[in-house]
């Protein structure tokens, strides 16, 4: 009998503890303020911020971020096209790594620090095709409409962000030396 009352009773505490939990994630949710101080309050903003149940779940948001994509046209020396990308889809981590390297373009302000990240990459990508004549990188944007403007018929949708073309140095260099330029 004694163990029953043990395990009905932690029963009773775990489905207690759940109910607490997804009020609390309710609130969240609803952005409910829930006071104006207190002992109470602080113990809710605690927990909400350690378990992430205070997030706001708010995938339609007006703060939800872009997503920038970088793709890699890379023009080869006999007139072939590819296209690349950064990711290798080897792990899904290290291609999330890619991506926040590749999303630290949009949180630069300096023009010069952005040329060389972009630079940088297309190195990259110039190394994996060494015959490769040049390579434009293209950066691109996917823009989500508000909810007003998408119920009002806009369409998310992908918008150039930056643009640019790479050649190999070397190669460049025998370019302006065939044309009669110094390099």
């Amino acid at each position: 009998m004694k163990g029953t009352t043990m395990g009905r009773g932690r029963a009773i505490l775990l489905l207690a503890a759940a109910a607490a939990h997804l009020v609390v994630v309710c609130l969240g949710a609803l952005q409910v303020d829930a006071g104006d101080g207190g002992w109470a309050r602080r113990a809710l903003q605690y927990y909400g911020l350690l378990s992430g149940a205070d997030s706001g779940y708010s995938f339609f948001a007006p703060g939800v971020g872009t997503n920038l994509s970088a793709s890699f046209q890379v023009n080869g020396a006999n007139g072939d096209n590819a296209t690349d990308v950064l990711e290798t889809g080897v792990s899904h981590e290290a291609d999330i790594r890619v991506r926040n390297i590749i999303g630290m373009f949009s949180l630069e302000e300096d023009q010069m620090v952005r040329r060389s990240l972009v630079a940088s990459w297309a190195g990259k990508v110039l190394a994996r095709h060494p015959d490769a004549g040049s390579v434009v990188v293209r950066l691109d944007t996917f823009e989500l409409p508000s909810m007003a403007e998408y119920r009002d018929g806009k369409a998310a949708g992908w918008k150039m962000n930056y643009r640019a073309k790479f050649v190999h140095h070397a190669k460049l260099t025998r370019a302006q030396q065939s044309d009669g330029r110094a390099p």
